[in-house]
């Protein structure tokens, strides 16, 4: 039987506890490059997609700060396509 905190292939959520011990920039950063490279099925979950975007607005908002704004358009594409699908 598969445990909770396994993927599906097995393997363990080290990706989760990793994030859960790494500083803010670290965590940001995890999180951007599992959503982007679409690791860990980062969107594909069944949370509403108001929640969704509500975290990928967080994210957005670190970068922001930071001025890295190349990431800034990727998430708000991101962001607008989750947005767009949820209405239509």
């Amino acid at each position: 039987m598969m445990d909770e905190l396994d993927e599906p292939d097995g393997r363990p959520l080290s990706f989760m506890r990793k994030m859960y011990q790494s500083p803010k920039a670290e965590m940001m950063e995890m999180i951007y490059n599992s959503v982007i490279n679409g690791e860990m099925g980062a969107l594909s979950h069944e949370a509403p997609a108001d929640s969704k975007i509500e975290g990928l607005h967080s994210v957005l908002s670190f970068f922001k700060e930071k001025e890295e704004y190349e990431k800034c358009g990727k998430l708000l594409k991101i962001i607008n396509k989750l947005y767009d699908n949820s209405k239509g």
